[in-house]
């Protein structure tokens, strides 16, 4: 798994730096796509994730954007990282 981080992370809750962390160790550790998918859909149903952040997959990798603080159904244009399997 290959991170990397393409934007600024905007701490608008003191979540947020947990969060991402949580989300960059479980993509080092995952061996595979399938593993990390499983892990994210944990991370999600555990945490906040859900809320602070818009994601999604490609074939080969999988991408994350923060979510606006104002307007939670909307996120920022860029994305924050992706994780390449």
């Amino acid at each position: 798994m290959e991170v990397r981080i393409e934007s600024v992370v905007n701490v608008w809750d003191d979540q947020i730096p947990m969060l991402l962390i949580s989300l960059v160790n479980t993509a080092v550790f995952a061996r595979n796509g399938s593993e990390f998918k499983t892990a994210i859909r944990q991370l999600s149903e555990n945490t906040d994730l859900d809320k602070f952040f818009a994601y999604g997959y490609g074939r080969n990798h999988f991408w994350l954007k923060q979510r606006l603080v104002s307007d939670t159904s909307k996120h920022m244009e860029n994305r924050l990282l992706i994780v390449e399997f």
